[in-house]
Parts: structure tokens; C-alpha cells; sequence
């Protein structure tokens, strides 16, 4: 069980509301200052003297990603102000001329709210650019610390935001060297000695993280004659004392991998609590492994093995059940420190319909000799026909070997989808601030076992708190005690407590029953075929093949060594790999564990430092110019042999809820997401239902194209637009000035179009089937020349190093990418797909992906596991485009008959309209935020519809701009904010519309 948010942060202060859990991932915590934070005085209308009155008191964070205000009044919510959005780095500001003080000034066009009221809600984004609310000017003055300090701190991280060649964590933490090394020091403070008397054992300290559930501690470890000191250093050190302990009070000690090294020790103390430390390399862990040994105030007893002696305690029942899978969990490496490692149990119970429980019945139960992926026939036959269909022997090339499952049975995600109303802030960390969509999330006992036996991606297994009956957070992880806003399933009913089987009378009950089960003489006798599974012979090579327990080739241990990698891109990949999709356990055992009854039956202990060999798979590399990538030349490569990509053929099969969305990858082999889709946002749009130009100011048509627009969107500064044509080519113009700033002719109709997550890079499709990329900057063009054999239809950039491509024969591509290219082989071929497709979005998080067809059919795919999670019939027309909603639970999509539906992933309608336009008028196009529809029409009208209205069998548009263009809009799109609007039209004209601010207030939600 995840331990208190203070206690997991090793906080001495209960008072401060922030925390390290509110920092993205791999950001630092530097520095924290005293200061005022005042209104922005031309923003408001007033004197500054007025704005001294309404200053607010707080702490400034200095964070290596961003500047974080910690107002006192716990009421308001805690501030973000990100680095990148900052155009210009912070300086200091003159206001009150008299006086000569300097403040601290800066601008920031995003600001993020946090905690307000001290209640872990979903973090709430402000477009601060063009707001009428909201200043993009942010003023502090400092308390007790001189400005030209903070400065100086300050200009670094700046810079860094703004340098467009760190894509990763790790290019990231090596230009954050010189700010980071000197607060990480390996010389030890000896007034931190708690006894004068004690003798340091080393020259200096080793440098470790000490890891807690999603955080780690960077510091460093000396050992004296009489204690172990952990000393914090000045990154991530929000208060932290130095920890020690005596050896006299460790109990435990033991060996642990970290992200798939063995560099790990865990120190188990005699008060139940836990320390675990990761070193930096494996030789520096058993140094100081073999030193504590060595220490005569250590007790020696856990030195030995203890399985053989622990598993004849069980079978003459001197353990439990219980006691006994908490200590093989422990002995496998599994630790409540490490939620990639989590411990894991059995689901016991299989009846969660009746209303009173027998034990004595077989039926009750769940197979233990099966694994949650084999539970379910029909489920299985399709993971073996997928198994039957994998490449295997190709690991040098790249590809991983053939596995039955790419999902784990424990993951990050799936101890935080059990735990999120006993540990919210824990769930917000992991999901970037944001809780899952609410019929994802854990509503029901009954409901996530059936989830289980049904949906291919969805294998967990449970936590020990289903079983736990001395845990002091008992019924916390059931109840929705902190009344979190956990939202409104598309069934409109309110999440809130977990919904608990029949035979349950409430949560306390629900686990004593749980653990009753666990301990009754059925699953005695059958839970040695549990452990075979998970901890024992079955879990690796042929037999697991055999059971059906074969996983991805990542999550087991010695599939790879982190510590030989020194490609950063690679070894993100893999430390993603760990973080989203779980561990298997250490093995245990090397022949069939015996069964309770069998008392005296011998088991074969796996070597405790030897580890089953696995296939090594050779990560594709980026190509040399010499090699099959597609280089940024104008010069086209031969067509790709279709034998060398990945194809799958689908069977229908049904949808899957997934329990997280996380960084967006597939278990395919590819690198990992390392710069993520951009976030989409609400566009805030309320209006109350006038139909009226005079909401927008328009641009004069400027006539980029000869021909009909296909594709326009804008920059994210909303400086330009680039636009794609049937004339053949693809243009960048100024918003301002329609000046043409780049242009790039193409060798057939441009029909698709999106831009790499920093807008360094532009895909297009042509008509001809091939797949552009154009580097904005230095215009050097790759092409993939065809990447399909008709029109590609559509294309959607799913991170910083994959895209997909879609295409009217048929097929759907996903492409990797990078810095010199795109390589000129798919990674994945989606086929038999039985349509023309016609278009595409992936969801935020790059997770799933929709594609609509000619024929009405769309497709949701899940991309991390390559699979159709469901196959819906939309309409017997076109679909003409399909958008994922702000948080992605939903999409809309419109069809060529003048119908607009949103949907679930599973399928089920929430609202349907049939647009009511003018005679013979269709649609031509369509963007939404999920909550309102933007249609352009066959006659040059621009139409607003609102989506959360009762479904309407004819329906007005909300808001209307009619004639906006002479000719047809075929194209348009909306910016992030919602502010601004650009069309296209069939006579070559774009033009941008922008809401009015006098508008604003009185008829929009800006």
C-alpha cells in the first residue's frame, strides 16, 4: 500500500501544500524563496500602490521546467508558469519610480492551477495569451533574497526551454549538468554524525536516489562504524533531514534491479518501514552490500535463504496463505517503493454475483492454474492466432520476439487505477495531471473482473490491499472519503465509491471475505499453480509458452542491461518500456512448486544472481546516409519490400478499457515517446445562442493555392498557417500579412497534413501515395515514395519519433522518425481492413487512434498494443472527419450525410444531431473539441454546433458565419485557445477569423 503523501515525501512540514508529485517528469526542485505576488496594474486599471494592497504572500519554487507559487492562503490554488512558455526570459521590473525597487517580471502565455482549496482535483490549464481574465504579466517581490540571484539561477533553465535540440530527459540532464552536479556532492558532512564517537567506513559517499512511489531522491550514502546516513542533496530537497539508522535495526537487506539494473538495495528496519536505494552502478551496490555485512550490529539471519524454510512453514501451516505470497514478493523483488515493481496477488473469487459466498463450492473460484490472459477461451484463441502471426527469429533486425501478451498483469497504472481515491495525487502525477476518464476508472469489484476475463489489454491481477485485513487504510482505497471529483461516466452515473459485490456488506467486509478466501483449504490445495505462473518455472521460456504465460520480452529480468546503453533516445525508450508496462518478478523457482498437502517434495531454487537468457533484440538504429532511411533530399528511395514491415490481419473482437493512459508507445519494439502529443484543450466556447457575424473579425482571402484547400492549421504562436492543396504543393504564410514565408511543391495532390509536437517538422500525404517531411527550418525534404499504393488519405504525428499514415487502399502505416529522416520501412501495417479509409486522429496522449472510411466504418485502435479495440458502423456515407475529444474518453465524427455523432471507444452513442443547413448544402469539413462541433459547408458557410445538447433528429446550428468564403470550405481548423479560426475554401482562398474582444465577456465563456 502506498504510504502518506508527507511520509512518501519524507517532508517534516505537514503545513506546505507542495510537492514533488506536482513536477512533470524529469523535473528538478532547486530552490524555494519568500515573496509577494502582485496583480499586473495595466492589466487591471489601477495604480500600482493599489496593486501593493492586493499582493498575496507565498513561496516562489524554482523548478528546472518552471517557477511554482505556493500562495499561504491554502484557498488559492498553487501556480505554474512553465519555462517554454515564457517568450522572454524573466527580468527585473522599476514599478513605483519613488521608491526604485526592483521586482521580478515575466511574461508567461500558460499558467497552471493546482490544489486549490487543498483538494487534489485535476490541474486546471489557463490560456493566458488574449484572455480578458487572466494577465500574461506575473510581478513578485522577494522577502529576504536579492534579485540578481534569482536571476542568475533563472537563465540557464530558460535557455534550456528554449533550445530546439533537447528531445529527452537524458539530453535534457546533461545541459543541466552544471546547475545540477554541484548541488549532488559525494563528500559527506560529518556534523550530520549522530555520535561524535562514530568512524565514517568510506573516503566519500557513494551517490544514490533514494526511490519512493514515483519520485526519487537524488543524494548520497557514507556508512560508519554504527549507522547508515542517507544525506540529501539540494535537488528535490523540500526539508528533508538526513536519514539514518542503526544496524542494529535492520531486519532486512536486499538486492533489488531498478529500471532493469541490478543497482538496487533495500533496507527493511525493525519498525516495518522501508528504504530503498538506487546507486549508479551495480559495483557500487555491492560495496556497500558487502560492507554492511560485515558490521557486527547487523543481525545475520536474513543473509540466508529462507524459501525452503518458509515454504515448510506454509505447508505445516504455521504461515498463512497471505504471509506466504508477501514473502515471495519480497524474495522476487517486488516492493511497495517501486511502483513498476509493485507486489502482486491472485484474484481468488470468481462469483461476484451471488449474494452469499461459498467456499465450499469449486465454482467460486478463479483458475490458479491459468493466467488472466488464459482465463477466458475465445480471448485466448486470439492471443495464440497473434502469437502464430509474429516475425520470430528477426531479433537482430530489430524485432522483438513472438509474445502471447503485450500488457503486464502489474503495472504502474494498475496499482494506482486500485488506489486512486486512497492516493489522488499519485494518479494526477502519473496521467499529467488529470484522473482517467471515469468509465475507466475503478467503479466496480464485479465490473473489473469481467474487464479482465473480456478486453485483451486488461490482464491485471490484484494488490495486497484486496486481502490486507491489518492495514491501517483498510477501506480507504474503496471509499471515496476526500469526496474527489472523479466525474460522470458516459451513463451518467457519478463516480464515488466502489461498487462492492452482493455478498459484500460493506468494504471491511468485502476484504475479510476477500482474505477468507484466500486462506480457505480450496485455493491451499491450487495456489502452488499460481506461483508456478508468476514466480516459478512456468513464468519463462517453453513452459510458459506452454501454460499460455509468455509476455513481452522487456518486463522480464535480463532482457537487457541499461548500464551498456548509451544512446539516450534508446535507453528512454526502455526505462518507458519499464515505467508504463510493468516487471515480472525475480524467478524463484526452477521445477514445480509443490502444493500445501505435499510436505516433503523437493523444489529447485532458481541461482539468486543468474537470470534465464532471452532472445537479444538489436533496437532499430537511426540509418546512415548510406543506409534505407529516407534522407532529407529531394531524391526518392525505391519502394520498401512489403516483407520487411509488420503486417497484422484483425479479427473483431471487443473493445478494451484500459486502467491508464501513459506515454504513448507500442510493444512492438519501438522507442518510446519521448516528447509527447500536444495536449488538446477545451475552446471555451459558451455562446448563448445569437447567430451573428458580428461575433468575428475576418482577414481578406488571401489565395495561397491555385486549387481547392485541403489541409490549413495554425502555428501554436498563431503566426502562421500552413496550408496544403490540390495544386501540388504545401505553403507556410504569415497571419499577418499573408506573405508566403516557405513553399514546397509536392509530386501529387496534397491531401493530409499535421506538424511534428515542436513544429520543427511538417508530414504530408499526396494523392499519388507518397509521405513528405519537411524540415521548416533548414527545408530539407524526405520523401517515402509511395508509402502506400493509392492517396494517403491521412496522417496524424503521434509523438517526436512515430506518425501514422492512412490511405484509400486500405491500409493504415505507422512510420518512425527522426532528426535525419524517416526510415523507409513501416513499423506496423494495419490490413484487411475491407475499406478506403479517409481520415484520422490519435488521442492526446498518442495512445489510441481512430480512422474513419468511405464507408462509414470506424476503427479505434489501441497503439500500444496494436489492436482493434472495436469496429463501429457510423453511417452508409463517408466519414468525413473524426476528433477526439479535450481528455480523449470520446470522439465526434461527421459523416457525409450531414450527421454528426459522438461516441465511447466501446461504440455506444451519447449525442447524435442531423445538421440542418441550408437546401442541398453538406458538409465538406469538420474540427471539435469534444464539446462543440466547427463544420465548413459545400456552399462557403461556417457553422457551430453544440454537442452536449439532447440528441435532435433535425438540429440549428448554435452559431453561423454564412457565406464566409464564395466557394465550398474544404478545410479548416480551430486554434488551442479558441480564439481564432482559419478556413479554406475550393477557389485556393484561407482566411482567419478571430472572436471579437468586445465580444468576449458578454456572449463567450473566455
Amino acid at each position: 500500500m502506498l504510504t502518506s503523501k508527507r511520509q512518501a515525501l519524507g517532508s517534516k512540514s505537514g503545513i506546505s501544500r507542495f510537492s514533488l508529485l506536482l513536477l512533470e517528469d524529469g523535473e528538478f526542485f532547486l530552490d524555494d524563496f519568500s515573496v509577494f505576488k502582485y496583480p499586473d496594474p495595466v492589466f487591471q486599471c489601477l495604480t500600482f500602490d493599489a496593486c501593493v494592497q492586493r499582493k498575496t504572500q507565498g513561496r516562489l519554487k524554482l523548478c528546472t521546467r518552471s517557477i511554482m507559487f505556493e500562495p499561504q492562503d491554502p484557498m488559492l490554488p498553487i501556480l505554474k508558469f512553465p519555462f517554454r512558455d515564457m517568450p522572454i526570459s524573466p527580468g527585473a521590473e522599476v514599478f513605483d519610480e519613488e521608491s526604485g525597487e526592483l521586482y521580478l517580471s515575466f511574461d508567461c502565455n500558460t499558467m497552471v492551477e493546482m490544489k486549490e482549496r487543498n483538494v487534489d482535483h485535476p490541474y486546471v490549464y489557463r490560456t493566458l495569451a488574449n484572455s480578458t481574465v487572466y494577465s500574461t504579466k506575473v510581478i513578485f517581490s522577494f522577502l529576504h533574497s536579492k534579485i540578481h540571484d534569482f536571476l542568475e539561477a533563472i537563465a540557464p533553465l530558460w535557455s534550456l526551454a528554449h533550445k530546439k535540440n533537447v528531445l529527452n530527459k537524458i539530453d535534457e540532464e546533461h545541459f543541466l549538468a552544471p546547475v545540477l552536479e554541484p548541488r549532488h556532492t559525494d563528500v559527506f558532512d560529518a556534523s550530520l554524525l549522530a555520535d561524535f564517537r562514530e568512524r565514517p567506513l568510506l573516503s566519500k559517499c557513494k551517490l544514490v536516489d533514494r526511490i519512493v512511489p514515483l519520485l526519487k531522491f537524488p543524494g548520497a550514502m557514507m556508512l560508519t562504524n554504527q549507522r547508515v546516513y542517507f544525506q540529501p542533496a539540494q535537488i528535490n530537497n523540500i526539508g528533508d533531514p538526513v536519514l539514518n539508522f542503526e544496524y542494529s535495526k535492520i531486519v532486512g537487506l536486499h538486492k533489488r534491479r531498478h529500471m532493469l539494473k541490478q543497482c538496487g538495495l533495500e533496507v527493511l528496519l525493525a519498525d516495518k518501514h522501508s528504504h530503498f536505494f538506487s546507486f549508479q552502478t551495480m559495483k557500487d551496490r555491492d560495496e556497500i552490500y558487502d560492507m554492511m555485512l560485515k558490521q557486527p550490529g547487523l543481525d545475520r539471519k536474513f543473509q540466508q535463504n529462507y524459501i525452503q524454510e518458509m515454504l515448510l512453514k506454509w505447508q505445516r501451516r504455521e504461515i498463512s496463505n497471505f504471509e506466504y505470497l508477501s514473502f515471495l514478493n519480497d524474495e522476487a523483488g517486488r516492493t511497495t517503493n517501486d511502483l513498476t515493481q509493485y507486489p502482486v496477488f491472485p484474484w481468488i473469487i470468481a462469483d461476484y454475483t451471488s449474494k452469499e459466498l461459498d467456499l465450499t463450492n469449486p465454482e467460486t473460484f478463479r483458475d490458479l492454474s491459468k493466467p488472466v490472459g488464459a482465463l477466458n477461451a475465445d480471448r485466448l484463441a486470439y492471443f495464440q492466432q497473434r502469437f502464430q502471426n509474429m516475425p520470430s527469429g528477426m531479433e537482430a533486425e530489430g524485432l522483438p520476439p513472438p509474445f502471447l501478451y503485450g500488457t503486464h498483469y502489474s503495472t504502474p497504472g494498475y496499482v494506482l487505477f486500485y488506489l486512486v481515491r486512497m492516493a489522488p495525487e499519485y494518479m494526477l502525477c502519473l496521467q499529467n495531471g488529470k484522473f482517467d476518464a471515469p468509465d475507466r476508472l475503478f467503479r466496480s469489484i464485479a465490473g473489473t473482473y469481467q474487464s479482465c476475463l473480456s478486453n485483451h489489454a486488461d490482464l491485471k491481477e490484484l494488490i495486497p490491499a484486496f486481502f490486507d485485513t491489518e492495514n491501517p487504510h483498510l477501506t480507504e482505497w474503496l471509499q471515496n472519503s476526500k469526496n474527489l471529483d472523479l466525474g460522470t461516466t458516459q451513463k451518467l452515473a457519478r463516480v464515488g465509491d466502489v461498487e462492492l459485490p452482493p455478498w459484500a456488506d460493506s468494504p471491511f467486509d468485502f476484504v475479510e471475505k476477500n482474505r477468507e478466501a484466500l486462506e480457505c483449504d480450496y485455493v491451499s490445495e491450487h495456489l502452488h499453480e499460481w506461483i508456478d505462473l508468476i514466480f516459478g518455472y512456468k513464468q519463462q521460456g517453453a513452459e510458459a509458452l506452454a501454460a499460455n504465460n509468455l509476455f513481452y520480452y522487456l518486463s522480464y529480468e535480463g532482457a537487457v542491461n541499461l548500464e551498456t546503453i548509451t544512446d539516450p533516445v534508446e535507453r528512454c525508450s526502455f526505462e518507458a518500456q519499464i515505467q508504463e508496462f510493468g516487471q515480472t518478478p525475480k524467478l524463484l523457482f526452477k521445477s514445480p512448486h509443490p502444493s500445501r498437502s505435499q510436505l516433503g517434495v523437493d523444489v529447485v531454487l532458481a541461482p539468486t544472481e543468474v537470470v534465464l537468457p532471452l532472445p537479444v533484440v538489436v533496437p532499430p538504429r537511426p540509418p546512415s546516409t548510406t543506409e534505407t532511411a529516407v534522407r532529407p533530399t529531394s531524391v526518392s528511395d525505391p519502394q520498401p519490400r512489403p516483407a520487411q514491415g509488420r503486417t497484422t490481419s484483425w479479427t473483431f473482437k471487443r473493445p478494451t478499457l484500459s486502467a491508464f493512459t501513459g506515454l504513448s508507445k507500442n510493444v512492438s519494439g519501438l522507442k518510446a515517446s519521448i516528447i509527447r502529443r500536444m495536449e488538446r484543450t477545451s475552446w471555451g466556447w459558451t455562446f448563448d445562442g445569437t447567430s451573428s457575424t458580428s461575433l468575428w473579425d475576418e482577414s481578406l482571402p488571401h489565395y495561397f493555392h491555385s486549387k481547392s484547400i485541403t489541409c490549413c492549421i495554425f502555428s501554436k504562436d498563431m503566426k502562421s498557417v500552413y496550408s496544403t492543396s490540390e495544386d501540388s504543393t504545401f505553403k507556410v504564410s504569415s497571419t499577418d500579412d499573408g506573405v508566403v514565408r516557405r513553399s514546397y511543391n509536392a509530386s501529387g495532390s496534397v491531401v493530409s497534413l499535421d506538424l511534428s509536437p515542436d513544429e520543427r517538422y511538417a508530414f504530408f500525404g499526396s494523392s499519388d501515395g507518397c509521405v513528405f517531411m519537411l524540415e521548416l527550418e533548414g527545408g530539407r525534404v524526405g520523401k517515402l515514395a509511395p508509402a502506400h499504393n493509392a492517396s494517403v488519405s491521412g496522417l496524424c504525428v503521434v509523438d517526436d519519433s512515430k506518425f501514422i499514415s492512412c490511405s484509400t487502399d486500405g491500409t493504415l502505416k505507422i512510420w518512425q522518425y527522426g532528426p535525419i529522416g524517416m526510415l523507409s520501412t513501416p513499423v506496423f501495417v494495419y490490413e484487411d481492413m475491407d475499406a478506403s479509409l479517409a481520415c484520422i486522429d490519435v488521442n492526446s496522449d498518442g495512445s489510441i487512434a481512430i480512422v474513419g472510411s468511405e464507408k462509414g466504418i470506424i476503427f479505434v485502435i489501441d497503439l500500444r498494443t496494436n489492436e482493434l479495440l472495436s469496429k463501429i458502423k457510423a453511417s452508409q456515407a463517408k466519414v468525413i472527419s473524426t476528433r477526439f475529444s479535450m481528455l480523449g474518453s470520446y470522439f465526434v465524427c461527421t459523416t457525409a450525410d450531414n450527421e454528426t455523432i459522438t461516441y465511447t471507444h466501446e461504440g455506444d452513442v451519447t449525442h447524435k444531431i442531423q445538421m440542418s443547413m441550408g437546401s442541398n448544402e453538406t458538409v465538406g469539413c469538420m474540427a471539435s473539441d469534444g464539446e462543440y462541433a466547427l463544420t465548413g459547408s459545400s456552399e462557403g458557410g461556417v457553422y457551430i454546433w453544440q454537442l452536449n445538447e439532447p440528441n435532435s433528429k433535425l438540429k440549428a446550428c448554435t452559431v453561423s458565419i454564412p457565406h464566409s468564403h464564395k466557394s465550398a470550405i474544404t478545410a479548416l481548423s480551430v486554434s488551442g485557445n479558441g480564439q481564432n479560426i482559419v478556413t479554406g475554401a475550393a477557389d485556393g482562398s484561407v482566411r482567419v477569423w478571430t472572436i471579437k474582444k468586445k465580444s468576449t465577456r458578454s456572449r463567450l465563456g473566455f
